[in-house]
């Protein structure tokens, strides 16, 4: 299948499934970059309950985020519906539907002196089954700027300890099923790393399980960076809170609907993409 200038073949799924991230140029018109700007624009002005500022003291450029606003946000709802965002995590997750999980974009203005830590983002959702994430920028962003990613960590078959994104100390994750995250950066010879330079209309696509970062999360950034993720489940991923951590999110979607122990299930997370039958 051919969606704008990238084409979606077994050469690139196979390497989404051995690598964990792609890059894939030219998926979105610029028309896309150009409405989801103006969304991110209208949400800073009018932040939701769920908006973070993780910027610390001292900081020249703020780091912060928002969250769960497609519904309120009329850019992102077009977004979500009407891009090939959906089709290709379908596509690449090899599934029948892709189910919106989750719309979240992210400000790390020029002078901000931290970033996500290493972390994969399965531990901070009470979400289980296969997901991805498709995360494109407003504006060309350097590999500098941008994000890194560890090749094939997906494939771990671990799960880690939730990083705090403001002082970078761990969550508290109950029970055993979660590991120490490594220190990656002391021992960087034993990792393959991923990343890439991108132009406005590329993105990333990566396994929920796949560790990334900030690739300068520890010297001010040299850009300002406005970016979009935008996360998907398959009509396999059900809805399992996790713990403490979690349930400010557990609290809104059950408040919504959604059953516990099932698949994904109300308003807030729609299904955008089904597989043509064949």
């Amino acid at each position: 299948m051919s969606i704008g200038n990238f084409e979606i073949n077994s050469d690139v799924i196979r390497q989404f499934e051995q690598s964990g991230a792609v890059c894939l140029r030219g998926l979105f018109d610029r028309k896309w970059c150009d409405l989801t700007h103006r969304g991110i624009q209208r949400n800073l002005e009018h932040p939701s309950p769920l908006f973070r500022n993780h910027t610390p003291d001292g900081s020249h450029g703020r780091y912060v985020f928002d969250f769960w606003n497609w519904q309120n946000i009329p850019e992102f709802e077009q977004l979500i519906f009407q891009s090939p965002a959906g089709a290709i995590a379908g596509q690449l997750m090899q599934s029948r539907q892709s189910l919106m999980i989750m719309d979240n974009w992210f400000m790390r203005e020029k002078g901000a002196t931290n970033g996500a830590p290493w972390h994969h983002d399965e531990p901070y959702f009470d979400f289980e089954g296969r997901m991805c994430i498709l995360w494109f920028a407003m504006e060309p962003v350097s590999r500098e700027n941008g994000l890194t990613f560890i090749k094939g960590s997906h494939r771990w078959n671990k799960l880690f300890i939730a990083p705090q994104f403001s002082e970078n100390v761990p969550f508290i994750c109950e029970g055993d099923g979660y590991s120490e995250m490594p220190n990656i950066d002391a021992h960087s010879e034993d990792y393959d790393f991923l990343s890439w330079d991108l132009d406005v209309g590329d993105c990333l696509v990566f396994d929920i399980r796949t560790i990334h970062g900030a690739t300068s999360s520890s010297t001010p950034l040299g850009q300002t960076v406005k970016s979009m993720s935008l996360r998907f489940g398959t009509e396999d991923t059900i809805f399992r809170p996790r713990g403490a951590w979690t349930q400010e999110i557990t609290d809104h979607l059950i408040s919504l609907g959604q059953k516990v122990d099932q698949p994904l299930d109300c308003s807030l997370l729609p299904c955008v993409w089904e597989a043509e039958q064949s």
